[in-house]
């Protein structure tokens, strides 16, 4: 009798509606599994790009300090010589491309989804990009003013019009190579700032256990250029102020087969 009913031509409707019941359930339950998947890709991409990013960051900062430093140096050596109405040997300057790694960067900024490059990050990438960008420019510029040195003869009559021609020439070029210097010391130094700006909103998103795993293998991947402890502390506790002297001392001495004698 019930089946019966249930059957009935009155009953009908309760079967569309059922049905169309099952497929709204249906449609949902898809919608929900593609979402979830969507979010893990999204969250999978988003650890890749800002883990890469904090590499690449860190790279810069570290780097283009250093060139900022040796740019300055260097260029206050150059004008001192051309103050006094010389020049030096400049030929030995050239840059091979490409010099630095900013895939990551440069992917970035092409991302279109804002739950990985935000507008703070992307504006804070973009103007590093624009820096890296004219430094390339500024290295091109120094391997073309480089290879316009003439070395002159030393049985070349210093009276001659060639002497004073060729002499004038590598004075004039010996000038725009320390323009070029500076420029390239001065844009290290912002590429430099731009990165340690860009650092916090990666470290962020990437956690403190993380960003601190980061580091300490950058510090042991670059404890080479160190001369001795005391020189890896002074680099480290430059650029990673998050480790302490003991903390470096013994990151030194464990990279170094050296017992621990860092105290709790």
């Amino acid at each position: 009798m019930f089946l019966r009913k249930l059957f009935s031509s009155k009953n009908k409707f309760t079967w569309v509606l059922i049905d169309l019941l099952i497929v709204i359930i249906g449609v949902y339950c898809a919608f929900l599994i593609q979402n979830y998947a969507e979010q893990e890709k999204n969250e999978k991409e988003k650890n890749r790009v800002v883990t890469a990013l904090k590499y690449e960051l860190e790279a810069f900062r570290f780097q283009m300090s250093e060139i900022s430093l040796g740019m300055t140096s260097y260029a206050q050596q150059l004008s001192s010589t051309l103050s006094k109405g010389d020049y030096a040997n400049f030929s030995d300057f050239r840059f091979i491309e490409p010099q630095y790694d900013y895939q990551t960067i440069q992917y970035s900024l092409s991302l279109q989804n804002s739950e990985i490059v935000d507008f703070e990050l992307y504006n804070t990438l973009q103007s590093l990009f624009v820096e890296i960008k004219k430094v390339e420019h500024v290295e091109r510029l120094i391997t073309e003013t480089s290879r316009r040195y003439h070395t002159l003869p030393s049985n070349l009559d210093k009276e001659t019009s060639a002497y004073k021609l060729a002499w004038t020439n590598n004075y004039d070029n010996f000038d725009r190579f320390v323009t070029l210097i500076e420029d390239r010391g001065s844009i290290a130094y912002r590429i430099a700032t731009a990165s340690e700006n860009a650092l916090p909103l990666i470290n962020n998103r990437i956690g403190e256990t993380k960003a601190r795993a980061i580091e300490k293998e950058l510090i042991i991947n670059n404890l080479d250029m160190a001369k001795n402890e005391d020189h890896a502390v002074m680099i480290a506790k430059k650029f990673f102020p998050r480790f302490t002297e003991e903390e470096v001392r013994q990151i030194y001495r464990e990279q170094n087969g050296e017992p621990d004698t860092v105290s709790d």
